[in-house]
């Protein structure tokens, strides 16, 4: 699971490095976040999904935290800029990497997932 949850953050931060360092206008997110850990260690990304118990407990945590991401330090961190001129090779690389492939896939399930429970939450509010 710790392998799991670092590889997230890894993820993420090369993203946001690659996207940043190369100019692309994008918002990079993080989301799917299992505790806070996590969160602090993407400080400074563009945005976060994050749920209200992480909140909570971030809230009530009083360590400073310095933004782990910037436009600046992406400029020397980020990868080489990737030129892909066909699809096999876009391809090729997509499915050669287990988090642009399993992991965002479980991602977007459990994102889902809590997204109907959030929309249940919200309707029985509104119902009372």
């Amino acid at each position: 699971m710790l392998i799991h949850v670092l590889e997230g953050v890894v993820s993420v931060k090369k993203i946001y490095n690659y996207y940043k360092k190369h100019g692309y206008q994008t918002i990079v997110m993080g989301a799917s976040f299992r505790n806070t850990s996590q969160i602090t260690g993407l400080t400074g990304c563009d945005y976060l999904t994050i749920s209200p118990k992480l909140l909570e407990v971030l809230k009530h945590d009083t360590k400073p935290m310095d933004a782990k991401l910037t436009k600046d330090a992406a400029q020397t961190l980020g990868d080489d800029k990737i030129c892909l001129t066909q699809e096999k090779d876009y391809r090729y690389l997509h499915n050669s990497d287990a988090m642009a492939v399993e992991k965002l896939a479980e991602g977007i399930r459990k994102f889902a997932v809590d997204q109907v429970k959030l929309e249940d939450k919200i309707r029985s509010l509104l119902l009372g």
